[in-house]
Protein backbone atom coordinates (compact mmCIF):
# COMPACT_ATOMS: atom_id res chain seq x y z
CA UNK A 1 0.00 0.00 0.00
CA UNK A 2 1.70 3.59 -1.04
CA UNK A 3 0.71 7.07 1.54
CA UNK A 4 -2.49 7.83 -0.35
CA UNK A 5 -4.53 4.65 0.15
CA UNK A 6 -3.37 5.08 3.66
CA UNK A 7 -4.89 8.80 3.79
CA UNK A 8 -8.07 7.55 1.95
CA UNK A 9 -8.38 4.52 4.71
CA UNK A 10 -8.10 6.92 7.65
CA UNK A 11 -11.09 9.48 5.93
CA UNK A 12 -13.16 6.37 5.90
CA UNK A 13 -12.36 5.80 9.54
CA UNK A 14 -12.71 9.61 10.51
CA UNK A 15 -16.13 9.22 8.82
CA UNK A 16 -17.43 6.12 10.30
CA UNK A 17 -16.29 6.76 13.57
CA UNK A 18 -18.34 10.45 13.82
CA UNK A 19 -21.35 8.67 12.78
CA UNK A 20 -21.00 5.89 15.32
CA UNK A 21 -20.44 8.68 18.11
CA UNK A 22 -23.43 10.51 16.41
CA UNK A 23 -25.75 7.81 16.69
CA UNK A 24 -24.29 6.61 20.19
CA UNK A 25 -24.58 10.15 21.50
CA UNK A 26 -28.40 10.47 20.64
CA UNK A 27 -29.31 7.13 21.92
CA UNK A 28 -27.76 7.74 25.31
CA UNK A 29 -29.15 10.98 25.47
CA UNK A 30 -33.09 9.18 24.44
CA UNK A 31 -31.92 6.65 27.09
CA UNK A 32 -31.30 9.21 29.85
CA UNK A 33 -34.78 10.71 28.77
CA UNK A 34 -36.54 7.65 29.47
CA UNK A 35 -34.11 7.29 32.79
CA UNK A 36 -35.33 10.44 34.02
CA UNK A 37 -39.05 9.73 33.26
CA UNK A 38 -38.88 6.41 35.36
CA UNK A 39 -37.47 8.24 38.26
CA UNK A 40 -40.28 10.65 38.23
CA UNK A 41 -43.05 8.38 37.98
CA UNK A 42 -41.09 5.73 40.76
CA UNK A 43 -40.76 9.14 43.20
CA UNK A 44 -44.28 10.72 42.77
CA UNK A 45 -46.05 7.64 41.13
CA UNK A 46 -47.96 10.70 38.80
CA UNK A 47 -46.85 11.74 35.41
CA UNK A 48 -47.20 15.36 34.56
CA UNK A 49 -47.86 16.56 31.22
CA UNK A 50 -46.17 19.99 31.07
CA UNK A 51 -42.75 17.77 32.43
CA UNK A 52 -43.75 15.21 29.86
CA UNK A 53 -43.55 17.58 26.94
CA UNK A 54 -40.41 19.58 28.31
CA UNK A 55 -38.96 16.14 28.92
CA UNK A 56 -39.31 14.89 25.02
CA UNK A 57 -39.45 18.14 22.93
CA UNK A 58 -36.80 19.36 20.88
CA UNK A 59 -34.29 21.57 22.55
CA UNK A 60 -35.40 25.20 21.26
CA UNK A 61 -32.28 26.86 23.11
CA UNK A 62 -31.50 29.28 20.02
CA UNK A 63 -33.47 31.88 18.64
CA UNK A 64 -34.29 31.49 14.95
CA UNK A 65 -32.30 33.53 13.31
CA UNK A 66 -34.02 34.41 9.88
CA UNK A 67 -31.89 34.60 6.49
CA UNK A 68 -29.22 32.89 8.48
CA UNK A 69 -28.89 30.12 5.84
CA UNK A 70 -29.14 32.47 2.63
CA UNK A 71 -25.96 34.24 4.36
CA UNK A 72 -23.89 31.39 5.18
CA UNK A 73 -24.20 30.30 1.37
CA UNK A 74 -23.18 33.69 0.12
CA UNK A 75 -20.48 34.10 2.28
CA UNK A 76 -19.29 30.22 2.17
CA UNK A 77 -19.97 30.01 -1.85
CA UNK A 78 -17.95 33.62 -2.54
CA UNK A 79 -14.94 31.92 0.26
CA UNK A 80 -15.17 28.63 -2.15
CA UNK A 81 -14.52 30.79 -5.44
CA UNK A 82 -12.39 32.90 -3.90
CA UNK A 83 -10.08 30.05 -2.78
CA UNK A 84 -10.92 28.53 -6.80
CA UNK A 85 -9.29 31.74 -8.13
CA UNK A 86 -6.18 31.73 -6.15
CA UNK A 87 -5.33 27.93 -7.00
CA UNK A 88 -6.07 29.34 -11.18
CA UNK A 89 -3.75 32.35 -10.54
CA UNK A 90 -0.95 30.03 -8.40
CA UNK A 91 -1.14 26.77 -11.05
CA UNK A 92 -1.57 29.48 -14.20
CA UNK A 93 1.58 31.14 -12.94
CA UNK A 94 3.34 27.64 -12.65
CA UNK A 95 2.15 26.69 -16.42
CA UNK A 96 3.53 29.76 -17.54
CA UNK A 97 6.84 29.13 -15.98
CA UNK A 98 7.27 25.96 -17.47
CA UNK A 99 5.54 26.93 -20.33
CA UNK A 100 8.84 29.65 -21.04
CA UNK A 101 10.96 27.19 -19.29
CA UNK A 102 11.60 28.90 -16.17
CA UNK A 103 11.17 25.45 -14.14
CA UNK A 104 11.23 22.14 -15.45
CA UNK A 105 7.62 20.82 -16.47
CA UNK A 106 6.20 17.93 -15.31
CA UNK A 107 6.67 14.89 -16.64
CA UNK A 108 3.09 14.18 -18.13
CA UNK A 109 1.01 16.85 -20.35
CA UNK A 110 -2.10 15.87 -18.67
CA UNK A 111 -0.85 17.36 -15.13
CA UNK A 112 -1.01 20.71 -16.55
CA UNK A 113 -4.61 20.04 -17.91
CA UNK A 114 -5.44 18.61 -14.51
CA UNK A 115 -3.78 21.51 -12.46
CA UNK A 116 -5.77 23.95 -14.29
CA UNK A 117 -9.17 22.11 -14.00
CA UNK A 118 -9.10 21.43 -10.69
CA UNK A 119 -9.29 25.01 -9.98
CA UNK A 120 -12.06 25.65 -12.46
CA UNK A 121 -13.73 23.17 -10.67
CA UNK A 122 -13.44 24.53 -7.25
CA UNK A 123 -14.74 27.37 -8.46
CA UNK A 124 -18.17 26.19 -9.85
CA UNK A 125 -18.36 24.48 -6.87
CA UNK A 126 -18.04 28.12 -5.00
CA UNK A 127 -20.51 29.38 -7.79
CA UNK A 128 -23.30 26.49 -7.11
CA UNK A 129 -23.47 27.00 -3.33
CA UNK A 130 -23.32 31.19 -3.64
CA UNK A 131 -26.44 30.41 -6.29
CA UNK A 132 -27.90 27.57 -4.08
CA UNK A 133 -28.49 30.73 -1.42
CA UNK A 134 -31.34 31.55 -3.91
CA UNK A 135 -33.02 28.66 -2.47
CA UNK A 136 -32.57 30.29 1.00
CA UNK A 137 -35.19 32.37 3.29
CA UNK A 138 -33.70 35.90 2.36
CA UNK A 139 -32.70 38.01 5.65
CA UNK A 140 -35.64 40.41 6.67
CA UNK A 141 -33.63 43.50 6.28
CA UNK A 142 -32.75 42.08 2.52
CA UNK A 143 -32.29 45.04 0.08
CA UNK A 144 -34.33 44.41 -2.98
CA UNK A 145 -37.53 43.99 -0.61
CA UNK A 146 -39.66 47.28 -0.26
CA UNK A 147 -39.76 49.48 3.05
CA UNK A 148 -42.06 48.09 5.39
CA UNK A 149 -44.82 50.10 6.60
Amino acid sequence: MDSGDFGSLGLWIFIASTIVASSWSKSRREAEKHETLRRIVEKTGVIDEAKLKELFSPANDEKSNPGGGYRALRITGTIIMFIGAALAIFFGTAGLFCFFGVIPPPPRGEMVAAMLSIPVGIMVLGLGVFFSSRFAEPPPDFRNQPPAG
